[in-house]
């Protein structure tokens, strides 16, 4: 078995080869110091017809002393899946193609293809248009701008504003001002989706707070929130950040208080704050304030201060 995995990936890794163009330093070296003759391709299905479906540019055929069945791996992940055309079609390796992360994203030469599939920051597969679309160039530039921290400044910058005109030519870049004002609405955008979120999907969310002053003597408050989403997955997204009057204990508590009606936040399990004496009056405000704690664990009589900063 485990010669007829490894006969199997070498198959697959000299495939890997094939598609890059480029040598692969890991193939095995044969007594005269040569890589290994590439494997003869397996001919055609039994019933004699060619392998026509668009998928076999994705997969190949295992040759049949490495499997049991007529066997087909993808070449950029190395999944298998049954393959005899008697018993098996083609929909689980055309199904896979529309899935697999690994996927590269090529451009079909077919003139009638107007949907690309892709895999987007979050890791899901995100469908769209090849045709020119305005907004959407607009939206994922302000996407690039939050996610890579850029200076709104940066769309002026002329060696950006080359490669954009060798990306897309019809694409006219907006100015700073303008990415900065797409960049608010994409927060509004995706603050209704979370307040959405919270208002429907979410059972209970914890909180964490910290507060400080910065060298201007200004005062800061951060406000996070932490949940479990549908998939089941640890998140936490920073709900607040704020320039306070003080630090005292009912402003600190007034102001959580206003982030969670703003947020429609009700379902608090737990609140974890800093290790200051101030924050006891904090505990005791939300807890007289807030109608709706009994989420809180312990009914809000446990109270554990932060260790650690």
């Amino acid at each position: 078995m485990d010669q007829r995995q490894s006969s199997t990936e070498r198959v697959l890794e000299q495939e890997q080869c094939n598609l890059t163009g480029e040598p692969n330093q890991n193939l095995p070296i044969n007594e005269v110091g040569s890589t290994i003759q590439p494997i003869k391709k397996r001919k055609s299905s039994a019933s004699g017809s060619r392998q026509t479906s668009a998928c076999w540019e994705h997969f190949i055929r295992l040759p049949d002393d490495l499997v049991d069945a007529p066997t087909a791996a993808y070449k950029h992940c190395h999944k298998k899946y049954l393959c005899d055309p008697r018993t098996h079609g083609t929909t689980n390796l055309n199904h896979h193609i529309l899935k697999c992360f690994k996927k590269p994203i090529v451009l079909s030469t077919d003139s009638t293809q107007t949907i690309l599939t892709y895999p987007s920051v979050d890791g899901k597969l995100v469908q769209v248009s090849s045709r020119f679309d305005k907004k959407a160039c607009r939206s994922a530039l302000s996407v690039f701008v939050v996610l890579d921290e850029q200076p709104f400044s940066a769309v002026e910058g002329e060696g950006f504003k080359f490669y954009s005109k060798v990306m897309q030519p019809q694409f006219t870049i907006p100015s700073r001002r303008t990415v900065a004002r797409d960049c608010f609405q994409l927060y509004l955008d995706e603050k209704q989706k979370l307040k959405a979120f919270f208002k429907s999907d979410c059972n209970r969310v914890a909180l964490t707070t910290d507060c400080w002053t910065s060298i201007q003597n200004l005062n800061y408050l951060t406000l996070t929130a932490h949940f479990v989403d549908n998939e089941w997955k640890y998140q936490k997204r920073i709900i607040s950040f704020t320039v306070i009057p003080n630090h005292k204990g009912e402003t600190v508590g007034r102001k959580i208080k206003e982030v969670l009606r703003d947020w429609g936040i009700r379902n608090v399990s737990t609140i974890t704050v800093d290790n200051a004496t101030s924050n006891d009056v904090v505990v005791t405000y939300l807890k007289r304030k807030i109608a709706n704690m009994n989420g809180l664990m312990g009914d809000g009589e446990c109270h554990t201060p932060k260790f650690a900063h």
